[in-house]
């Protein structure tokens, strides 16, 4: 992010032992280096990668939709989620 890494790769690494599904890293405020480690990183870890637009209002500027999450990806988040029902737009 522009911030700067918020989480370190270590802590995330020790998030997938503990059941974390994936990442997010199609964000408006990524690089495309960082999206690329971003990718990478999940690929090493054996995550999901999501997309996210972010928004949260007409007063942001990222469009509703902008970064959205592969089919696949999603069909694997809505297959591994315990007790939810997944909604697909379309």
């Amino acid at each position: 992010s522009r911030r700067g890494r918020v989480v370190p790769d270590e802590l995330i690494a020790q998030l997938a032992e503990a059941g974390l599904a994936g990442l997010e890293a199609d964000h408006e405020d990524h690089s495309p280096e960082e999206r690329a480690h971003v990718r990478a990183l999940a690929a090493e870890l054996g995550l999901l990668v999501t997309g996210s637009s972010d928004f949260h209002g007409t007063h942001k500027t990222v469009r509703l939709g902008a970064f959205t999450t592969a089919p696949d990806a999603y069909e694997r988040l809505v297959a591994e989620a315990g007790g939810v029902t997944g909604v697909a737009s379309g």
